[in-house]
């Protein structure tokens, strides 16, 4: 909340902060101790603990707030309020001194007092004695009862009623608690001065209240209490509606939804399915289920589950709210909160709320440890887990609810029985149609009779149509209330329209008004301008019962009501509607997500480029809104979500060539399909990406609009150039990234462009992928000073110091290399989170350094722990999941724990084969690594055969000097050693050696003067085949000088000087860097 706060730009004045803090003072009419502070975060901090502090305080500021300062991040904090609140209307201070106050009241007027509340009376739990010898729980359970009509909560009629019934201290006492709380809880001094004095309106209740007497000996059943977690911390609860006062029967329903969460297993989860044909109030019914079983959860979440975009959206904002470490990538919030509750000590509860495609939604589901329930449509459901089929009322209950919701004042029925069995009859007993009939009626006052006749002459005008797959009531109501809107309000009948073409989650008022300069069709346009009267035309349309809207000023149009309005409406009325939404959509967009990385206005959109199908839109803008979306999926890490949407582009634009934008070589279509092989490649289908990204590239560069020197063509040569190095082409790859580098100083006109600077990131990487460490390094080195100035915690900054390491790992720099690792790996992990790519790749880099300078322990340590938590976000077969066990297994080879590392090292081979071939750089690596170790468990045949097969195919694929050619070569030398071949052993090592120094021998100022440590070992082992083959005195002093140098430069106590010491050879490990 803070950060959405800090997010309003006017709240960084002081003089604004302190006008606010004024109309909080002013609105919860209470005393208010704040430590003020200059500093805006530190002044927000204090009021928000402030207002934390006080019954309704978050969400009254947060409203203050929206009222004063309308956007997304004001909407933004007054839902988390909501959320941070809960359904509990007091905060733990208030609630505390109530307790305390209740506690000394007598049982029998307390009695009284809740036979006196209507709303108290009917709840069996509330006449409890059981319930009121924990005087906590019997605040908490009238705290979440729904809102009466009067806008009183139960809770404070109660100890209104109390008040006046006690005397002595305890009156007073009541008295000045209700005068406290009445501000944040929304109750007037008008009303609250009615309160004091007689306790409140007497509202009357559907059926005779007991005798206060009765109290003591009614009994239910005991509740299963809430865990003592949930009590010393509260209640952990995000998304859940607002509870609907006017619920109706459904009893049975509840206890089978009860009976089945009880009788399911938590160890392994099956989602619990209600599921039925949309009206019939699956989501009521849930929601009711969730407040009268609040006690039994320390987590209730709630989940909007249309969309894979809003599940992930939702999932991280659980994630968040459990100090989870989260990133940007949302697929991965969504796998760590969801490991986190399996093998968490939390009772919790998720809802996913009108989900689509059991398949889609399945790796959204947690595995075991709580409780799941699914709303749908979709009958699929019912295969996955147990399901409940949710149908229309039974007729009494389509009374009751008709007679409920449209008491008076006094609480009395407005219509009458026989007909409300009439109009249910007409409607057919479905809820949602009974619920908008009660709207039109406190609306408009129209007789039932009247009612009836004006649906049955709507039900015949639709009877003589075309057919319909929805009640025929709903369809007729929302024809007849367009018909008066259309006459009366036709602004408002325009505004309702637009929600025919948005999609079924709730809109954002914001989002209208951000697309106020949208070219609409008038009088719309220009309210959309005056937002007294868009918020006008928003209460009207929730008064007439066609949408409903949140604390959040969000509109919500039920799905079955859009569907009736998509098919209902005239021709020309529907296509101006479509446009008005395409137009609003494309003024509301923040535009490229890499240039604007407000995720937020990214994330509002999604919902609705299908309902407003943008995919096939006449206008070339509200297709780019449609590329912005598939690239924002891509960057929260939705890969597959971003994969279909690209796709989905790509074979609609293809074939359309109403525009030099569109067909197979239009601009868009091929800017789509860049994103389309992006998307592949994080998928892990590198196969299907490289080919898609060369001939994107290719149509690019031939394109006559666009051509080589396009910004779009140099982009997507970035990709070109990592397919190349997937492939293993290194060489290819380097020269085509030179190229592009130039290109992108001739385009971008600037070293220190954004993109310049990525394409020498690029290049950096091809570099260390040939072994040329030291110019990798000075492209690093380069890149991270530009950067330095964005910040020491930019991202990019930090990647590009991550980058160092590795290029002082290839350089045998190692302690220069731990150095920087320490120096900044915090700060990535701080930025990006620890399970990041980068994060994970950083710290595999860190494991290797560590291992390199000597500390075992700790690179051991390291590894494990990056092998597991890339394997958990990657999966298995993942190239970075792969090379991280390779590095695992050779800091385990070094440990001596042989076992171990050749498992790791032969199941990486086995996925290095299968993925890439039999040779590809990163399987001959892993070759390499793997006959080490089978020569030290004494395998030295197959060693010998693996090792001369990987030195002479790293030869050809690469190259006779690249360093990973002589770590091989170095291996056949001692191979040929261990055989007792001691002159073709002094033959390689000899060449060896001699290749090194050629190529990276000589002291470097990285390695303070001293040759690579890898060129000394070789020449440690050279000195051995000198003596073997009797030139003992040249192999003396070869070793005596190769062994000193070493020993100096990575100490006396390092385990290689140490086995170098005890008179073995030196091995050659491999550890190759991520492409």
């Amino acid at each position: 909340m803070l950060d959405a706060l800090l997010g309003i730009p006017a709240l960084g004045d002081s003089d604004v902060r302190d006008a606010r803090v004024e109309d909080l003072r002013r609105s919860l009419r209470r005393p208010l101790e704040i430590q003020r502070h200059d500093d805006a975060k530190r002044d927000l901090q204090a009021i928000l603990a402030s207002c934390h502090a006080c019954s309704g305080g978050l969400k009254t500021f947060t409203q203050i707030i929206l009222r004063h300062h309308r956007g997304d991040e004001s909407a933004k904090a007054a839902t988390l309020a909501r959320d941070i609140n809960g359904p509990m209307l007091l905060s733990a201070p208030d609630r505390e001194v109530l307790r305390r106050q209740l506690a000394a009241v007598p049982i029998g007027d307390i009695a009284d007092a809740v036979a006196d509340v209507a709303a108290l009376a009917e709840i069996d739990e509330m006449r409890s004695l059981q319930t009121w010898r924990d005087t906590g729980k019997a605040i908490r359970l009238m705290e979440r009862l729904p809102m009466s009509s009067d806008g009183v909560p139960a809770l404070m009629t109660f100890v209104g009623r109390l008040s006046s019934a006690v005397t002595g201290a305890a009156n007073g006492e009541l008295g000045s608690w209700l005068e406290t709380v009445a501000g944040g809880l929304g109750v007037g001094p008008a009303t609250l001065n009615e309160l004091r004095m007689i306790g409140g309106p007497r509202a009357t209740a559907t059926s005779a209240a007991p005798e206060p007497s009765t109290l003591a000996l009614n009994a239910v059943p005991r509740q299963p209490q809430r865990s003592r977690r949930a009590e010393e911390t509260g209640l952990i609860w995000g998304g859940v509606p607002i509870r609907n006062r006017n619920f109706t029967g459904r009893d049975g329903m509840l206890e089978r939804l009860g009976e089945a969460l009880r009788n399911t297993s938590k160890a392994s989860v099956l989602p619990q399915t209600l599921h039925g044909m949309g009206g019939v109030g699956k989501t009521q019914l849930v929601v009711e289920y969730v407040y009268r079983h609040i006690d039994q959860y320390d987590l209730i979440w709630w989940i909007a589950a249309e969309q894979p975009s809003s599940v992930l959206r939702s999932l991280t904002a659980l994630a968040e709210r459990l100090g989870l470490a989260t990133t940007e990538d949302r697929q991965q919030n969504a796998r760590i909160v969801l490991d986190a509750l399996a093998g968490g000590g939390l009772t919790w509860l998720l809802v996913y709320d009108n989900a689509d495609d059991p398949d889609t939604l399945d790796q959204f589901l947690p595995s075991s440890g709580g409780d799941v329930i699914v709303t749908s449509r979709i009958q699929e459901w019912a295969a996955v887990g147990p399901a409940i089929e949710v149908d229309v009322f039974r007729r009494d209950e389509s009374v009751e609810l008709l007679r409920k919701r449209t008491r008076d004042s006094d609480g009395n029925a407005r219509i009458q029985e026989p007909d409300a069995r009439a109009l249910a009859e007409k409607l057919g007993d479905l809820p949602l149609a009974l619920e908008q009939a009660a709207a039109w009626y406190l609306a408009t006052a129209m007789p039932i009779k009247e009612y009836i006749e004006l649906l049955d002459t709507h039900i015949e005008l639709l009877a003589e149509g075309k057919p319909i797959n929805y009640p025929v009531s709903v369809a007729a109501f929302v024809t007849l209330a367009m018909e008066q809107l259309r006459r009366d309000s036709p602004a408002t009948a325009q505004l309702f329209e637009l929600f025919a073409y948005l999609g079924g989650e709730p809109v954002a008022v914001s989002l209208l008004i951000n697309g106020k300069d949208a070219d609409v069709t008038e009088p719309l346009r220009s309210m959309l301008r005056q937002k007294v009267q868009l918020n006008r035309a928003v209460r009207d349309l929730n008064r007439f019962g066609l949408a409903k809207v949140d604390a959040a000023q969000r509109i919500q149009v039920h799905r079955l009501v859009q569907r009736v309005l998509r098919d209902t409406m005239p021709l020309g009325l529907a296509e101006a509607a479509l446009r008005n939404v395409r137009n609003i959509l494309v003024q509301a967009s923040p535009g490229d997500p890499d240039e604007n990385p407000n995720m937020e206005f990214h994330a509002d959109l999604g919902p609705h480029i299908d309902a407003a199908d943008l995919t096939n839109a006449d206008s070339l803008e509200a297709r780019t809104v449609v590329g912005d979306y598939s690239r924002y999926l891509f960057i929260i890490g939705d890969y597959a979500g971003s994969q279909r949407l690209a796709e989905r582009s790509v074979n609609t634009w293809e074939k359309e060539t109403f525009d030099p934008k569109l067909g197979p070589d239009g601009e868009m279509t091929l800017l789509a399909r860049a994103q389309l092989a992006n998307a592949r490649r994080a998928t892990g289908d590198s196969a299907g990406a490289a080919p898609l990204a060369l001939d994107t590239y290719h149509r690019l560069r031939n394109s006559p609009l666009l051509g080589p020197s396009h910004e779009y063509t140099l982009i997507t040569g970035n990709q070109v150039g990592a397919d190349l190095r997937i492939a293993g082409k290194y060489l290819e790859a380097l020269a085509f990234d030179q190229e592009s580098v130039a290109a992108h100083r001739e385009v971008f006109r600037a070293e220190d462009d954004t993109y310049t600077l990525r394409a020498k990131l690029n290049l950096a990487v091809d570099y260390r992928m040939i072994g040329n460490f030291t110019e990798a390094f000075r492209l690093d080195k380069e890149v991270a000073e530009y950067w330095e100035d964005a910040g020491a915690t930019d991202r990019r900054s930090l990647e590009a110091q991550m980058n160092m390491g590795r290029s002082y790992y290839g350089m045998g720099a190692y302690t220069s290399g731990v150095k920087i690792m320490e120096d900044w790996r915090e700060s990535l992990h701080y930025v990006v989170g620890s399970n990041h790519r980068l994060a994970l790749l950083a710290d595999r880099t860190f494991g290797i350094l560590l291992r390199k300078a000597g500390r075992l322990d700790d690179s051991a340590s390291m590894l494990e722990d990056t092998e597991k938590r890339t394997r958990a976000r990657f999966g298995a077969n993942h190239e970075y999941t792969v090379a991280a066990a390779v590095s695992l297994a050779n800091a385990l080879r070094e440990l001596g724990r042989l076992d171990e590392a050749q498992a790791l090292i032969s199941d990486a081979l086995g996925r290095y084969k299968s993925d890439f071939g039999e040779f590809h750089p990163l399987t001959l690596v892993a070759t390499v690594n793997d006959a080490i170790v089978k020569r030290a468990l004494g395998e030295l045949d197959e060693a010998r055969e693996l090792d001369e097969r990987s030195y002479a195919k790293l030869a050809e694929v690469l190259s006779p000097d690249h360093p990973y050619t002589l770590c091989a070569g170095n291996s056949v030398a001692t191979n040929l050693a261990l055989a007792g071949e001691r002159a073709a052993a002094l033959a390689q090592s000899t060449l060896i050696v001699q290749t090194s120094r050629a190529t990276s021998g000589g002291g470097d100022p990285a390695r303070d003067g001293f040759e690579h440590p890898y060129v000394l070992m070789r020449a440690i082992n050279l000195a051995h085949d000198l003596r073997a083959a009797g030139s003992e005195a040249e192999g003396d002093a070869l070793f005596a000088e190769s062994f000193d140098a070493l020993r100096r430069f990575l100490g006396p106590d390092h385990h290689e000087v140490v086995a170098v010491g005890e008179g073995r050879r030196t091995e050659g490990d491999i550890e190759s860097p991520p492409t």
